[in-house]
């Protein structure tokens, strides 16, 4: 299983490849303040793949239509809808800084 560093709380998760990145990480227990349960509406799960983002599966249909609507760099991607891959990552979420 990959594991995933999470800069704003350091820690270190496992979350199953294939498994989306924001509920691989409320399953570990990190809290997250999102509006929409993880539907890609709102955007508060926006996340910066710091390192890692060759691992990860191209965005699909839904967040590729956001991405390019909120005209989102390649390295950033919604945690609700990018699934982990085979590698390790380290990722930022804005979010969990705002606390």
């Amino acid at each position: 299983m990959p594991t995933v560093r999470i800069i704003e709380v350091d820690r270190e998760i496992e979350i199953p490849e294939g498994h989306p990145l924001l509920q691989g990480a409320i399953d570990q227990g990190i809290a997250f303040g999102f509006f929409c349960a993880g539907e890609s509406a709102c955007a508060t799960c926006l996340v910066k793949v710091v390192e890692g983002l060759d691992s990860l599966p191209p965005r699909n249909p839904l967040e590729d239509f956001l991405s390019k609507a909120m005209l989102l760099e390649t390295n950033l991607r919604l945690a609700c809808q990018t699934k982990a891959g085979s590698s390790p990552l380290v990722l930022s979420f804005p979010s969990l800084a705002r606390k």
